[in-house]
């Protein structure tokens, strides 16, 4: 493996290691599992590692321009529907989340597959998400007088941040369904 593609091999990690979370979540939920927190601990923190490695020492690759930011959605919403379906979280906290990402995947699939563009990450995005794992791991150790707060304040960045991207991408669509039709007149 070339240290170009180490970022990627981190992601890639990082989405296989889901199931390792669903199986250590389960020994212990809805009560705190100490386990679980380091595992996502070390999961969030590979992902701010696979980012810097890549912009540090220029490695990006197209792979990992759409690896990274699907994995995360990917992570996400496996992470909050698990803790979901422990009983950890009521489903009226997860689904806004779960539809967001969703809609984004589903987006940034058409964007990349049809017009061959990805998506800008935002750092309002990167906000929230933080707001949020950290609120997750608040709820993983059982601390729920901190996670809700926590929680709260980053489903609302995240709600707001992902119609932020749903209305760039609607721009975006626009500006490819508009160009043409300026051109032939």
């Amino acid at each position: 493996m070339s240290r170009r593609s180490l970022p990627n091999a981190i992601t890639i990690a990082r989405l296989c290691a889901l199931p390792l979370f669903v199986w250590l979540y389960s020994q212990d939920a809805p009560q705190a599992s100490w386990p679980t927190f380091v595992l996502v601990g070390i999961m969030a923190l590979s992902d701010l590692l696979d980012g810097w490695l890549a912009r540090r020492y220029q490695w990006q690759t197209d792979l990992g321009r759409v690896l990274d930011p699907v994995t995360d959605r990917v992570l996400f919403i496996v992470v909050v529907s698990t803790l979901m379906v422990f009983g950890t979280l009521p489903w009226w906290a997860v689904l806004p989340l779960v539809v967001r990402d969703t809609a984004l995947l589903i987006g940034a699939g058409i964007l990349l597959f049809r017009y061959h563009e990805r998506p800008v990450i935002m750092r309002g995005g990167k906000v929230a998400n933080l707001i949020l794992i950290c609120g997750i791991q608040f709820f993983i150790i059982d601390l729920r007088a901190i996670a809700w707060p926590l929680y709260t304040v980053g489903a609302v960045l995240y709600i707001l941040t992902g119609l932020r991207y749903i209305w760039r991408a609607a721009l975006r669509w626009r500006q490819h369904h508009e160009a043409p039709a300026a051109s032939e007149g």
